[in-house]
């Protein structure tokens, strides 16, 4: 392991200045890299035989190696012309920061279901600012330009995701319906030159249950594109209708009942590997089965059973990057009495046999444990 007497090393990523994602494959690189507590800066591509693409941006970091880990996944899902979905989904030891700068031609729908994010920035066609990203808020902009630093907390996970859509393609899903769009949306979709804007504001019940819809089916690999692309539409659908004053009826969920849910998605997590039944819940927070259900639809996009499924798979994901256990203790560790049954689901929600990831991330440490010594 490296010394931390030792000069920092220098990873430099490249990352195509054309792309209008740029900041969102940092992110990705960063995480392929399995980095974490680092420090980065742009600078000019360096002298190399192979430059690369035209337009090629790069990345400088410094950081240590391997002892620093971020684990995570950004994902894209490109859906019709003009229109795409990004989720990311972070669960790290340490908090995380990085720089970007991006050159923007989408209109940025982001809808924050976890965790906590700080974005300042720098510079923009809207001039400094710090924007707090909380569970459970929305936002809309447009930014033709930022710079700036994003950080990510330590400590817990971190979900979110963006549809970005062309303002033309916006123009030409509206259809009869722009006479809906008002404010600064409307500058930007009737005025193309319009400098840009970005709003933030709290998330309905109803639009949070679309947006933790569409997140796990990215999550999932869901490849029904018409389902996919049904999802995209409701919860554009739904912004919109917000963003112009309408507001549908938001299912009978009060803010108790809320509490309640979030309290026993707290006890899911402590008793994973043995959990209590929907008729134990339902006697130890004095809530029903239906109310419970519809509750973890609403806020985690999920039945009560998926959502068990989904953090004892991440759980086993974490044994195997962090620990020692083979496949078969891993299996029993969350749960699992069957080891087949808990490979088949490993490769049905990660896209590859337990046996096969853990060989390839020990592997990996081992090699970078040698090359820090």
């Amino acid at each position: 392991m490296e010394s931390l007497d030792k000069p920092m090393r220098e990873y430099v990523f490249g990352v195509s200045s054309d792309n209008n994602f740029q900041n969102q494959l940092i992110l990705s690189d960063l995480m392929e890299k399995n980095l974490c507590g680092i420090q980065t800066r742009c600078i000019s591509p360096p002298a190399c035989d192979d430059p690369g693409p035209r337009g090629r941006r790069f990345l400088s970091i410094q950081g240590r190696m391997p002892q620093d880990i971020l684990r995570g996944q950004w994902q894209e899902y490109p859906m019709q012309s003009g229109v795409r979905v990004s989720v990311l989904d972070v669960s790290q030891p340490c908090r995380f920061s990085f720089s970007y700068s991006k050159n923007n031609r989408f209109i940025d729908f982001g809808f924050f279901l976890e965790g906590e994010l700080l974005n300042e920035m720098h510079r923009s066609t809207i001039g400094k600012r710090v924007v707090e990203n909380q569970a459970g808020q929305r936002g809309v902009g447009f930014l033709r330009h930022v710079e700036g630093v994003v950080a990510i907390p330590g400590g817990k996970r971190t979900r979110l995701v963006h549809v970005h859509v062309l303002p033309e393609r916006l123009i030409e899903l509206l259809g009869k319906d722009m006479g809906l769009v008002k404010g600064k949306l409307e500058n930007v979709l009737n005025r193309p030159e319009c400098s840009g804007f970005l709003t933030q504001q709290r998330m309905s019940p109803n639009v949070q249950a679309v947006a933790n819809e569409l997140f796990f089916s990215v999550r999932n690999n869901v490849k029904l594109h018409m389902y996919m692309e049904g999802k995209v539409l409701e919860l554009l659908g739904l912004s919109l209708l917000e963003e112009s004053g309408v507001s549908l009826k938001a299912p009978s969920l009060g803010q108790g009942e809320r509490d309640i849910i979030q309290a026993i998605r707290e006890d899911l997590e402590k008793e994973y590997v043995s959990p209590p039944t929907l008729a134990e819940m339902t006697t130890r927070h004095c809530l029903s089965v239906q109310k419970i259900q519809a509750g973890f639809r609403q806020m985690f996009g999920t039945s009560v059973s998926g959502f068990v499924k989904e953090y004892r798979l991440q759980k086993a994901k974490l044994f195997f990057e962090e620990g020692s256990m083979n496949v078969s203790e891993v299996a029993w560790a969350i749960g699992y009495v069957n080891v087949s049954h808990f490979s088949a689901a490993y490769k049905k929600r990660f896209g590859v046999l337990p046996k096969a990831y853990m060989n390839a991330v020990r592997t990996k440490a081992a090699v970078c444990c040698l090359k820090a010594s």
